[in-house]
């Protein structure tokens, strides 16, 4: 299977017109780890929800990826959030495999 960081060498990540979503296209599907993402950018933002295992509360990161500027859980972040952030984005892309995710794009106008 392919993974997901595969297909992103040509995605310019600064792109503030970007908008969509990406996540597993069934609830059944983890990580390697048994975690759950969903990866959400609109606009320089980016959210990453994430579940550690199944019955585990959900953590939000809201991440303004411009200014490096991190929320969690809606409480402002620091360099330890931010730092946290970017480890579990890197686990997305380069463990999530291509076959168990879902894209939603907007509607184009």
């Amino acid at each position: 299977m392919t993974k997901l960081v595969n297909y992103l060498e040509k995605i310019d990540f600064e792109d503030k017109s970007f908008i969509g979503t990406i996540a597993f296209r069934s609830e059944e599907l983890t990580l390697p780890d048994g975690s759950k993402m969903a990866l959400g950018i609109d606009d320089g933002i980016w959210v990453l929800v994430y579940q550690k295992k199944a019955g585990a509360p959900f953590q939000v990161f809201e991440c303004d990826w411009p200014a490096r500027k991190i929320l969690l859980d809606k409480k402002v972040g620091r360099a330890e959030e931010l730092k946290l952030f970017k480890k579990l984005l890197r686990q997305f892309l380069s463990q999530a495999h291509v076959d168990d995710l879902v894209t939603i794009l907007p509607p184009q106008s």
